[in-house]
């Protein structure tokens, strides 16, 4: 996909991969139910995701949560604005996925939402999403801030690929892989740092290999 690459049109490319390369990397996910899936994802942040999973999969059921009261704004102004009826956002602070039933689930994501803290919302995070994901369902997990993460002693480490595979698999899941298509880190885009510096395009922002796990 060729995109524009300027300042001035990032947010025009942005539009641009959620139809596009963000639809197809969701395609990719390993799910049994292709047709009307339930997915979630947690820390919706400015919705690329949520937006691009959503024209993935434009007969499923698409959930969001977030805490921050700038993106529960921009975000439910862009779902009006399209006249989506199939994103519902949970608009408050977590400490568990209690909003969903167990084996409600076909998908979760956890794209830029496991670093940082005291270590505690990443394993609740595990043991929620294969509480509420179906058998067979999947775990994708956008890996990055590696040097951020804390293990169960809420000690700073390093994650290797390896070390996060042994982990989400210590919660019983099976490691399926990654998708053709990598996830994109957004960061850049929504921090006043790089904004002023006005300098940010789409090839600069970070690709990664998403990790896909699947309940047993």
């Amino acid at each position: 996909m060729n995109y524009s690459n300027t300042n001035e049109h990032l947010y025009d490319d942005i539009a641009l991969w959620e139809k596009t390369d963000g639809k197809e990397l969701f395609t990719q996910m390993p799910l049994a139910e292709k047709k009307t899936p339930k997915i979630l994802d947690f820390g919706y942040g400015f919705g690329e995701n949520l937006f691009a999973v959503n024209n993935a999969y434009p007969e499923g059921m698409v959930y969001g949560i977030d805490c921050s009261p700038v993106c529960q704004n921009e975000v439910g102004e862009k779902i009006t604005a399209r006249g989506l009826k199939n994103i519902c956002l949970i608009n408050k602070e977590v400490h568990d996925l209690g909003d969903f039933e167990n084996a409600s689930l076909d998908l979760v994501l956890l794209y830029d939402a496991l670093h940082g803290g005291d270590g505690k919302g990443k394993y609740m995070l595990f043991e929620e999403s294969y509480r509420v994901l179906k058998a067979g369902g999947c775990l994708s997990i956008l890996p990055v801030h590696l040097s951020n993460w804390r293990d169960h002693e809420g000690k700073k480490k390093t994650y290797s690929l390896k070390m996060i595979i042994d982990e989400v698999q210590s919660f019983g899941f099976e490691y399926a892989g990654t998708c053709g298509q990598k996830g994109v880190h957004w960061e850049k885009c929504h921090t006043m740092y790089y904004i002023k510096k006005g300098n940010i395009t789409f090839d600069v922002l970070e690709k990664v290999d998403v990790m896909n796990f699947l309940k047993k």
